[in-house]
């Protein structure tokens, strides 16, 4: 199983927001919301694109 090892790691509210390298080898960033039951997380292949994503979540846990 591949072990994801994230660096660069930033808080926007609720989401983290953090650099990992892939399977394949590539730079990728994720954004992970942090609310109890939330769930909400996504790859994406800029910095700024998971960041943008992070400051427009709107969670809704139940």
């Amino acid at each position: 199983m591949f072990r994801k090892r994230f660096r660069d790691h930033d808080r926007i509210g609720m989401v983290a927001v953090a650099t990992h390298t892939d399977r394949n080898g590539q730079v990728a960033h994720t954004a992970a919301c942090s609310a109890p039951g939330c769930g909400w997380s996504a790859d994406y292949l800029s910095r700024s694109a998971a960041e943008l994503a992070a400051e427009t979540h709107r969670c809704d846990p139940r």
